[in-house]
């Protein structure tokens, strides 16, 4: 069983690394080719292009890993059975769960990865890809910024990346989620581990007798590149920020928490889905052609009502508890054509 398992593996892991090199490569070229006349309009070095598409790869192998891995899943046991392989296993007495085995661990140690680094690799790589995106490919320069830092939303006209300079400031001081303060400036610096603002006015929300004028004001503020762009695909929000809005009812904070948890777990529930149409495939080409062109279909309907689903309860259009219901609907239909196929 074990000698078993390593060759399924092997074939698994030739078709798996081969399917994330052709879905990345076809994925970069459709985006480059897409943003090629702006890119020659801006003069962007190749430089800037390969950091952009390095820093945006985790986050394209996160969004694609469920599809690659099930159509993986696929292809290779289909090989399989339409060489007879694994009909010759289940006449040994060998059921497909047990066939697929080594698959279906792998399946939920990706998902636990996915989980993991949706928020430490994938969510830092896409702010970084952005910045890239927003900056560099824009000649270093933005308008009208807003970025959040500590208890500190601050807004700017201009932002300088290179000369880590900007103008017209404005910066919105909390406390207690109000508005202290606002502090105006004509002119920001970024320095290592502060800011410096130049020709400052101070305006304290509750009291307006405390206004002040300075010409400088030092804030102990360590700003980073990140901090200027938050990518628009993936929120940062942490696990204990969600918990405290799904405590408050918020149906936004409940839609995303599922689907940092729900996500992943696509990877398996679609891999157990692609173990129907494995059996369904016979020796004959054509049936195997066309059982993994309709499982291709089924896992893409998939991600794409799973992705809905989580857009419409972030608007309150439905509860977010559906995102279960669709999850748990697609496991029981998977299972339920095993019994039928005799799994």
């Amino acid at each position: 069983m074990k000698r078993l398992h390593r060759y399924i593996l092997f074939n698994f892991l030739n078709i798996f690394l081969f399917s994330i090199i052709f879905m990345v490569l076809i994925f970069f070229l459709s985006d480059f080719f897409g943003h090629l006349s702006s890119l020659l309009k801006s003069s962007v070095c190749i430089y800037s292009i390969a950091k952009y598409y390095f820093y945006y790869t985790p986050f394209v192998l996160y969004y694609f890993m469920p599809l690659i891995f099930a159509l993986s899943s696929l292809v290779t046991l289909g090989f399989m059975s339409m060489r007879n392989e694994i009909i010759v296993m289940r006449s040994s007495g060998i059921n497909i769960f047990k066939i697929a085995l080594p698959i279906l661990l792998l399946s939920i140690l990706f998902s636990f990865f996915m989980f993991l680094s949706d928020g430490f690799i994938v969510g830092k790589s896409l702010d970084k890809a952005y910045f890239v995106k927003t900056f560099e490919f824009n000649k270093n320069y933005g308008r009208d910024i807003w970025f959040h830092k500590s208890n500190l939303f601050i807004n700017v006209d201009y932002l300088n990346i290179n000369k880590k300079t900007a103008s017209n400031v404005k910066i919105y001081e909390l406390e207690n989620n109000s508005i202290r303060s606002v502090i105006y400036a004509k002119e920001l610096k970024i320095e290592d581990k502060s800011i410096i603002l130049e020709k400052v006015h101070v305006e304290n929300v509750k009291n307006l007798s405390k206004e002040k004028l300075l010409d400088k004001l030092k804030m102990d503020v360590e700003l980073k590149n990140s901090d200027f762009v938050v990518s628009p695909e993936k929120s940062d929000y942490t696990m204990s920020q969600l918990w405290k809005g799904i405590k408050s009812a918020q149906n936004s904070s409940l839609s995303i928490f599922f689907s940092k948890v729900f996500y992943p777990l696509s990877t398996v529930v679609l891999t157990l889905l692609s173990l129907v149409f494995v059996l369904r495939i016979t020796p004959r080409k054509s049936d195997f052609v066309k059982n993994v062109f309709l499982g291709g279909v089924s896992f893409i309907i998939y991600i794409g009502i799973f992705e809905l689903l989580i857009s419409m309860s972030k608007l309150s259009i439905i509860q977010p508890i559906s995102i279960v219901v669709f999850m748990v609907l697609w496991i029981v239909v998977s299972v339920y054509n095993l019994l039928k196929l005799g799994f």
